[in-house]
């Protein structure tokens, strides 16, 4: 039986700081900035891709934000840096040999590149005015970690997997719809409700990503009746869009766990490994976290690789279930998985990627390019910032796989000894 505290009591905790026990992760609110970012960029067209390069590291100019400040030292890489833009690589598109230089600025419109092993960083570049101290917004790419919060509240007990969502949504109105999906089938993200154009844009506007006016914020939206009464679908090919069902995820983890989301995420997941640069979080007009609004640097990016990695090595794992980190590993087996684009092999689960081909390789795969990469074996960590145009196609996936190769050979071969 999950306990809750009286609405009183936890609000009695907060204000006298009961809850700061953990005083890294002490958020503080920030207005929502002028929503505007030159002459031609506003609350209407912010997130077109071809403005996102700039918008990405700007969104409290558009959002009220929680922002966290930076707790750790901005570490101090040990070895030189590894040059790889002169590697080369099979370009997957029409099979010419490149340099993986190209393949990272032609094909993935990358913007940032850090390369961990070890939990050091060996490899970092940076292009198309990224700096590696703004907090950069992962919009699609923040799901996988929401299940992944989601996985180790089961572990907690604050949630329970086969249970349904209704259970741990006290203040919803009954629903019929959530009442028939249990957590489990939430964090797995193998399936969605089937949502019309006019059902998301409805959704985007409550978070206020595209309005200024202030409405009555996401929860309200979640909560509106027959909201759930959606039949859930399967997916006909692999996809790493957004949907509403990522913040009703988002409330099951604040409520079931009784603090704001930006905490739990921080308390969670940050506490190993501090960060180096700002994090924020977006918020609705109400200051609720949204789903997709979390922002961090590109080295912070990738400690959430390293987190993973430790979490697999170390006797100590941490608040990180054995189960979820075994679930992302273990082989496909006999059965025929397959995500086009990547290794014969490869499926989503719980919102990651499990790569086939070598083993025990995982990825995190968000929209335009921006992944992470993570190889248990070679403790190997590949954080990208990328805003390619389009979908994630299968070309986009094929470069993506054929880069994570180059990068992985480009640090693992010895460096040429200079001339005299």
């Amino acid at each position: 039986m999950i306990r809750r505290l009286p609405a009183a009591l936890l609000s009695l905790f907060i204000a006298t700081g009961t809850w700061a026990a953990n005083s890294t992760c002490q958020f503080e609110q920030v207005p929502v900035g002028p929503q505007k970012l030159g002459p031609w960029i506003d609350k209407s067209n912010w997130l077109a891709i071809e403005n996102q390069r700039l918008t990405l590291q700007a969104g409290e100019v558009f959002m009220p934000a929680w922002r966290l400040a930076p707790v750790g030292d901005a570490q101090r890489t040990a070895v030189k840096l590894r040059p790889i833009d002169d590697f080369p690589v099979v370009d997957p598109l029409d099979g010419s040999r490149r340099d993986l230089a190209f393949l990272l600025d032609s094909r993935l419109y990358a913007d940032g590149l850090v390369v961990l092993r070890n939990g050091r960083v060996v490899t970092e570049r940076y292009r198309n005015g990224l700096t590696p101290d703004q907090p950069r917004l992962l919009l699609e790419a923040t799901r996988p970690l929401l299940n992944l919060l989601g996985a180790m509240s089961v572990s907690q007990g604050k949630l329970a997997a086969d249970k349904s969502v209704s259970r741990f949504l006290p203040t919803m109105p009954p629903s019929a719809g959530l009442r028939k999906l249990s957590i489990r089938r939430l964090l797995e993200n193998e399936e969605r409700h089937a949502w019309t154009p006019e059902d998301l844009e409805s959704w985007q506007q409550a978070g206020g990503w595209t309005t200024n006016q202030a409405g009555n914020g996401i929860r309200a939206w979640l909560a509106q009746a027959g909201r759930w009464e959606k039949p859930l679908d399967e997916p006909e090919m692999t996809t790493f869009a957004a949907a509403p069902d990522d913040d009703l995820l988002a409330r099951i983890l604040a409520e079931s766990n009784a603090i704001p989301l930006s905490r739990l995420f921080c308390e969670g997941l940050l506490s190993r490994h501090p960060p180096e640069h700002p994090v924020v979080w977006l918020s609705d007009s109400q200051g609720v976290e949204l789903a997709t609004g979390l922002g961090l640097s590109l080295r912070d990016f990738a400690k959430l690789g390293q987190v993973l990695v430790d979490a697999r090595s170390s006797r100590n794992r941490g608040k990180i279930p054995s189960w979820f980190i075994e679930t992302l590993t273990a082989s496909s087996g006999m059965r025929s998985a397959e995500i086009k684009g990547l290794a014969k092999g490869s499926e989503q689960r719980y919102g990651f990627v499990h790569l086939g081909g070598s083993p025990n390789r995982v990825a995190l795969i968000g929209a335009h390019g921006t992944s992470l990469y993570i190889d248990f074996d070679e403790r190997l960590v590949i954080a990208l910032y990328a805003t390619r145009p389009g979908e994630s196609t299968p070309a986009m996936l094929a470069v993506l796989e054929r880069a994570w190769k180059a990068i992985d050979m480009a640090i693992a071969q010895p460096e040429k000894p200079k001339k005299p």
